[in-house]
């Protein structure tokens, strides 16, 4: 657990590994802009792990958008600030005290270490939470109070500036407010005044809000009870088109969407769908909530329908080819074929119908995983060979069995039949072994030698022995 251990995050520039962030003080020694080997050199056994603006920015985000339960304003500052707009909520909260408190608390429910500071100005909101120890609301009056003593840093400025504050003896933002302005612009520059001023509220600072994403849902309700299915489809019909025109406004596409029946004398009916890719094409998902309409017990009749669109995706207009095109033509009719199946076999959620991906891995068990959409699979060397030496149909777990090897008393013979479920297989042909190793570093020690046998009957089967317990096991068969 890193939690409470100091680590660093490191970019690499060129050929050099570069810390870029410090995650404790705990380290004094080491500071972002040197090079890891240097950091490593003053810190025996540093723990480093590669920086992800990207994704830390998305993690953010994320989080900014939890917290807008709190105040619909909320702003992100990269790399690792959030602001709140507090006007008009202490109403809500019982006070700016309690506003300030329930949003520590939820932010300590994640896990995330965070200062919290309610202050008149951004800047001094931040600088209070980085650096001050005062949980407690920041006035208008004792704002300047509340700033003096914290360090020059506290004020955003760049670790040039900072350090040559320091080396003048500078140490708080007190004493750097009492120097001459005029003297402080021609030393530092401009930046300097102009963070003073955003904290004090001298000079403003402006917030860019996160936009608020609505729901894309559409509802139609009935005067009264509603049996006919024609009528049902016309209604759905109707919805699937809104739902399309609010999609294409924001550039989306629907990966899953939900259908809502209120029946007058039961429960509402729901049905999701998924699709493999983002989509706001009308006829392709009215045909899909039409194969999901079969399976639905509406026999009291519907009173309202409502159609939301759970999950929407970023969506790319592609230009169809003038020539050729049969590959996309052919993924977009399997794509189709299975939201129809998923919508039939009812695997709404947790998918009875999955794409299977290949992986690097020398397990067998382990060399794929399911995916919830296709993939681009690029067969190596290292595929094909699995595609001809491995079958496509491996049991869920190794069974146990019996068999007899030749000669009898060598534990490393060639099979000769084994014994599965009561019933004798003969083995015409074998071919093996082929040996497997274990993955040590998962623990798994043990090795498999497989063999791909093939019986009196013209049945083919893939059997392996485990050298270190002399057991057999029946892991698949060869279509």
């Amino acid at each position: 657990m890193l939690r409470h251990k100091p680590f660093v995050l490191v970019q690499t520039i060129g050929t050099r590994q570069i810390v870029v962030h410090v995650t404790s003080d705990e380290l004094p020694d080491v500071h972002p802009g040197m090079s890891l080997a240097e950091a490593k050199g003053r810190c025996l056994g540093l723990p480093h792990f590669p920086a992800a603006p990207a994704d830390d920015l998305r993690v953010l985000e994320a989080v900014g958008r939890w917290l807008m339960k709190f105040s619909p304003n909320v702003c992100i500052a990269p790399p690792s600030s959030i602001f709140l707009d507090a006007m008009g909520v202490e109403r809500l909260f019982g006070g700016i005290c309690n506003f300030r408190n329930r949003v520590a608390s939820a932010i300590n429910s994640l896990r995330l270490h965070a200062g919290v500071a309610v202050a008149p100005t951004p800047g001094a909101a931040w600088a209070i939470a980085a650096f001050g120890q005062n949980q407690n609301p920041v006035k208008n009056d004792n704002l300047s109070a509340a700033l003096a003593p914290l360090p020059p840093e506290a004020l955003r400025l760049d670790a040039g500036t900072v350090e040559l504050l320091a080396s003048l003896g500078i140490r708080t933002i007190g004493e750097l407010v009492r120097l001459e302005r005029k003297d402080l612009a021609v030393r530092f520059g401009a930046e300097i005044l102009l963070r003073i001023d955003q904290a004090m509220g001298a000079a403003p600072e402006p917030l860019v809000f996160l936009e608020h994403h609505t729901p894309i849902r559409a509802l139609l309700e009935f005067e009264g009870a509603v049996e006919s299915l024609e009528v049902i489809h016309l209604a759905v019909r109707q919805l699937v088109g809104q739902v399309a025109q609010l999609l294409s406004r924001r550039g989306l596409g629907a990966r899953e969407l939900r259908l809502v029946f209120q029946c007058p004398y039961a429960p509402a009916v729901e049905k999701t769908i998924r699709l493999t890719r983002p989509s706001r094409n009308e006829p392709t998902i009215f045909n899909l909530l039409r194969c999901a309409l079969d399976t639905m017990p509406l026999d009291d009749g519907v009173i309202a329908v409502q159609l939301h669109a759970v999950i929407t995706q970023r969506f790319g207009d592609e230009q169809s080819q003038l020539i050729g095109g049969e590959e996309e033509q052919n993924a977009a009719e399997l794509e189709h074929l299975v939201e129809r199946l998923r919508t039939r076999l009812g695997g709404d959620v947790n998918g009875s119908v999955n794409w299977v991906e290949l992986v690097e891995s020398h397990i067998p068990e382990r060399a794929f995983h399911f995916r919830d959409g296709p993939a681009t699979v690029k067969l190596s060397p290292h595929h094909a060979r699995i595609g001809e030496f491995r079958p496509l149909s491996l049991l869920p777990r190794p069974r146990a069995i019996k068999v007899i090897v030749t000669p009898s008393e060598c534990l490393d013979g060639q099979p000769i039949s084994f014994t599965d479920c009561g019933m004798v297989h003969r083995l015409h042909h074998v071919r093996g072994p082929e040996r497997m190793t274990g993955e040590w570093w998962t623990g798994q020690h043990k090795t498999r030698d497989y063999f791909d046998a093939l019986d009196t009957a013209g049945n083919r089967y893939w059997l392996f022995r485990v050298p270190e317990t002399g057991k057999w096991y029946l892991h698949g068969t060869f279509e």
